[in-house]
């Protein structure tokens, strides 16, 4: 870690020329010897702790102290920050931050606050031991109780995962600067809602074009269709959301098409590939290619794991691949109630043995909320 990682916090030359076991001469050394001491034998630990520190620290120069005079009063006032941001500790839904605190997109949970409480409780348990500070302040704040997620790295990406990278993806287009990066992310976003909303495997929309959106009668209505190839070019379609039709209605607009396909637009792909070229997405004739779809999930999984303060989300991002959106596809509509046969016809299942797999996650979850009810008749005396 290099100084420019870390917020620098008003020096406090007086108190770093007294003795401390590590030789510490600044907040940094303090910061880098920590770190080196914690980490020596994992970067997912590493990448961990400085991302909590690094915003412990914005935390810190917000209340105009070095983190050697860090109160139990201050670390509690911390975590309610944490839990329940106030204006000026979120990111603005349309306009860039203008305040340095401005860095949560939401809450975090009680269990990422529970983890951010035992980082802080690690690193001034170093301080003591090294003669840094006389008292850990962490052991005198409140504790939190909470369970650390079962599970929370799996194939599907929990519902406040996905709904943390779909706000992520909306503020990508919002900031986006110049052509180029805007093209780039309204087309990955549309990119990551088409996978969620249709469970598709990557191979079915290499080379896939606009006239396989189409207005049929089934039945008694008229529904918008999706039209593909399935593994062992099997013929496959499935019946568009309203919150998918409206993602491709949002893209068609931005790339300067009418916001409902015609039927006829074989030479304008679904997911074009992103050219040097100004405004390269309302000319784009070229489909993105399998390794480009992997490259933009991997690139977009990464980046909104790297910009999430919730611990156990952005792990859940990092460890997440392209196939990951059929598997949480299929896990949240089971979850929400979806029929089982209707969640296998929409995937393209031959054996609904197959979509059952996805019930173990939905009992698992119907579990942890029944669980949540039980403790909520308990309280209430019901």
């Amino acid at each position: 870690m290099n100084t420019h990682e870390i917020s620098q916090i008003s020096p406090d030359i007086d108190y770093w020329q007294q003795e401390n076991v590590i030789g510490a001469e600044s907040e940094i050394d303090v910061i880098k010897s920590w770190l080196e001491f914690s980490c020596q034998n994992s970067e997912n630990t590493y990448r961990s702790y400085v991302k909590e520190i690094k915003r412990f620290l914005i935390f810190c120069d917000s209340v105009g102290k070095s983190f050697h005079k860090i109160t139990s009063k201050d670390l509690n006032q911390y975590y309610t920050i944490l839990e329940f941001p106030t204006d000026d500790w979120l990111i603005p839904d349309v306009d860039m931050p203008t305040l340095k605190t401005q860095i949560l997109t939401k809450g975090l949970n009680i269990s990422s606050v529970g983890y951010t409480r035992k980082v802080l409780n690690i690193f001034y348990g170093y301080l003591l031991k090294s003669s840094v500070i006389s008292v850990n302040p962490v052991s005198l704040s409140r504790k939190i109780k909470y369970e650390e997620p079962h599970n929370h790295i799996g194939k599907a990406l929990s519902f406040d995962a996905w709904l943390e990278l779909k706000k992520w993806l909306s503020i990508q287009v919002s900031r986006a600067k110049g052509p180029q990066e805007r093209s780039k992310a309204i087309r990955n976003k549309w990119l990551l809602n088409l996978l969620y909303y249709s469970g598709v495997r990557r191979s079915s929309l290499i080379g896939l074009t606009m006239d396989c959106f189409k207005m049929e009668q089934r039945g008694t209505s008229r529904v918008w269709i999706m039209n593909f190839m399935m593994k062992g070019d099997r013929p496959h379609s499935i019946f568009m959301t309203d919150q998918l039709l409206e993602e491709l209605k949002a893209y068609r607009a931005s790339i300067g098409l009418h916001e409902l396909p015609t039927g006829k637009e074989t030479h304008i792909p679904v997911i074009a590939a992103i050219s040097l070229k100004k405004n390269s997405l309302q000319n784009a004739t070229t489909s993105i290619s399998s390794r480009g779809v992997n490259f933009v999930i991997q690139e977009c999984l990464s980046k909104a794991a790297a910009d999430c303060h919730d611990h156990f989300i952005s792990e859940e991002l990092l460890h997440a691949t392209t196939h990951t959106f059929r598997h949480t596809c299929a896990t949240h509509w089971l979850t929400l109630g979806v029929d089982v046969v209707a969640t296998k016809e929409h995937l393209g299942h031959r054996n609904i043995n197959t979509t059952m797999v996805y019930m173990k996650n939905t009992d698992e979850h119907r579990k942890n909320e029944m669980d949540k009810l039980s403790k909520a008749f308990s309280n209430s005396g019901l």
